[in-house]
């Protein structure tokens, strides 16, 4: 399976305190270090854009003392802030552990199959927030469709934390009435990208703030995967 993945999972696993969700720090874990023991069954891609975002998360747990996301536990160390860089630069320098996945023109090209639908429908980011989605998640579910392009859409899987992006990408996946694609002007981004809209474009995908045991299960041969032996790798798992 080839997996890419959002920031807040890149940042998730490094420093699972970035995350309010204990069941999506408990599958990052399981998932990231089952892929880094087991390299050739598995294969990480993780965005351009989400590389900085990550380094970004990391500077805000460091040096955000005022920020609302950290006030409440407090910054962390910053020798602990310099370990998690060092660990993370180890992991993408040359496609290590994780595949350090350009923006390309096609990419860019295909946020005109996604950005209609999230813009048209209502869809919730959380219990009640109702916002549309920045244009790095409409990019990302962009890169999961080309990515299923050239890898097949059953071998690739998006992993998020983000439930607008992945209800979203569920969405584009689910039956949308002709009427809705006419109207969204779809025809023309088939013209533009040379892909007709539908289900069969989007690859699969994992909430992992939600996923249920039965659809972890469609990725993985069980679930929860075992735990993975991966020798000396330095996550912050304090608070």
């Amino acid at each position: 399976m080839y997996f890419l993945i959002d920031a807040n999972v890149a940042a998730g696993y490094y420093l699972p305190r970035s995350l309010n969700s204990k069941k999506a720090q408990e599958s990052i874990r399981l998932i990231l270090n089952y892929v880094r023991a087991n390299p050739g069954e598995h294969f990480i891609y993780i965005p351009n854009f989400c590389i900085a975002e990550t380094f970004s998360v990391f500077m805000k747990h460091s040096f955000g003392q005022w920020n609302s996301h950290v006030k409440r536990k407090g910054t962390i160390d910053t020798r602990v802030y310099k370990s998690i860089v060092r660990q993370f630069q180890k992991d993408i320098h040359n496609g290590h552990f994780m595949y350090h996945y350009e923006l390309s023109r096609y990419h860019v090209l295909g946020v005109n199959l996604v950005a209609p639908i999230d813009h048209y429908y209502k869809v919730t980011r959380g219990k009640k927030r109702v916002v549309p989605m920045g244009t790095f998640d409409h990019l990302i579910i962009s890169m999961g469709m080309h990515l299923a392009h050239i890898h097949g859409r059953d071998n690739v899987c998006i992993l998020s934390c983000d439930d607008r992006l992945i209800n979203i990408l569920k969405k584009c996946k689910a039956h949308i009435p002709w009427t809705i694609v006419k109207k969204l002007d779809l025809g023309a981004a088939h013209a533009l990208t040379g892909r007709r809209f539908g289900p069969k474009l989007f690859p699969k995908h994992l909430n992992l703030k939600s996923a249920t045991k039965k659809e972890y299960e469609r990725i993985f041969p069980s679930w929860p995967l075992p735990e993975s032996k991966v020798g000396r790798v330095y996550r912050y798992i304090g608070k």
